[in-house]
């Protein structure tokens, strides 16, 4: 397994759910574990299933569980594919960055607790990042 530190750009996700975040909020160092990839029927799947040819395995630091994570793309870099795994309603957003690289990856963001459907991550949980904003990703 390969270790990289991330930077959760979460900026974009809190303003698309009405949170305010502080300049020091703004960012927030997250170390992934990349943990290979393979074959799944869309994006931000589970890893035990396997990844899409264009996705990562990756595990947060802190955050339980795992989650198939595909560069952002597009002209800024801040675009991510919206195929989503059946009864999932959470959000892609680019709200990763490699520090070492540059390089940012999306993930499903959500708001823990359920505030905005209880199944909001479909099969995956919404795990809590910072200020109420979440990841989803899938349990051991």
């Amino acid at each position: 397994m390969v270790r990289k530190t991330l930077l959760a750009a979460l900026l974009a996700s809190a303003s698309a759910v009405g949170l305010r975040v502080s300049e020091r909020q703004k960012k927030e160092r997250l170390t992934l574990t990349f943990v290979g990839s393979s074959k799944n029927a869309t994006h931000y799947g589970d890893p035990a299933d396997g990844c899409l040819k264009d996705e990562t395995a990756v595990q947060v630091q802190g955050l339980g569980g795992d989650f198939c994570t595909p560069p952002c793309t597009g002209p800024l870099k801040s675009t991510c594919p919206t195929d989503v795994p059946k009864g999932v309603t959470a959000a892609p957003e680019c709200a990763l960055q490699d520090q070492g690289s540059g390089q940012g990856y999306c993930a499903l963001v959500c708001i823990p607790g359920g505030h905005s459907g209880a199944n909001q991550c479909g099969k995956a949980t919404c795990k809590n990042v910072q200020l109420g904003i979440g990841i989803c990703t899938y349990d051991d």
